[in-house]
């Protein structure tokens, strides 16, 4: 693998981690919008989102040869190959998408088991006179749950579909 490779290797990396928070940014105000009396300033977020993502996409995968070229990151190296072994970029890529899924679990299952405690402590319990318990499902408490539940959704999407994600984006 040459020197280029590497650096290739981690901006592609970096991009794909920042698109992955990106994405998730965008799911995030779905909810908001489809709520919210004030969509215009949701709807302004949402398109900047969509722009910065098109920035990094272009930055970290179209034009990254171009950003090693300009920042010089390839010069100055006793040499111009470096050995790792038999890693591939798939590999790689495979671990950090991953990473990345896994993270989102475990970021968003302590409260989401929290709740189907609270639900069940509440359905099975013969008073409910505790006003934490009976306004437990309302407002923005439903809405953590549903926005618990995507995130479990696209952890788990990520996990599943890595391989198609790196083909994706190869």
């Amino acid at each position: 693998m040459s020197v280029r490779d590497l650096f290739r290797l981690v901006f592609k990396s970096i991009g794909v981690v920042s698109l992955f928070y990106v994405f998730i940014s965008l799911f995030s105000l779905v909810f908001p919008i489809m709520e919210s009396e004030n969509t215009m300033s949701i709807l302004l977020m949402a398109a900047s989102l969509l722009l910065v993502s098109i920035v990094i996409y272009f930055v970290f995968f179209v034009f990254v040869d171009q950003l090693i070229t300009v920042l010089k990151l390839d010069k100055g190296f006793d040499t111009t190959q470096i050995t790792l072994g038999a890693v591939k970029t798939e590999k790689i890529f495979e671990v950090i998408l991953f990473t990345l899924g896994m993270m989102n679990i475990i970021d968003v299952l302590p409260d989401f088991l929290h709740w189907v405690f609270k639900k069940f402590q509440s359905d099975v319990s013969h008073s409910t006179n505790d006003l934490y318990l009976n306004d437990f499902y309302s407002g923005s408490v439903t809405y953590d749950i549903t926005y618990d539940i995507f995130y479990l959704l696209i952890g788990l999407l990520v996990i599943l579909l890595r391989k198609q994600i790196i083909n994706l984006l190869d």
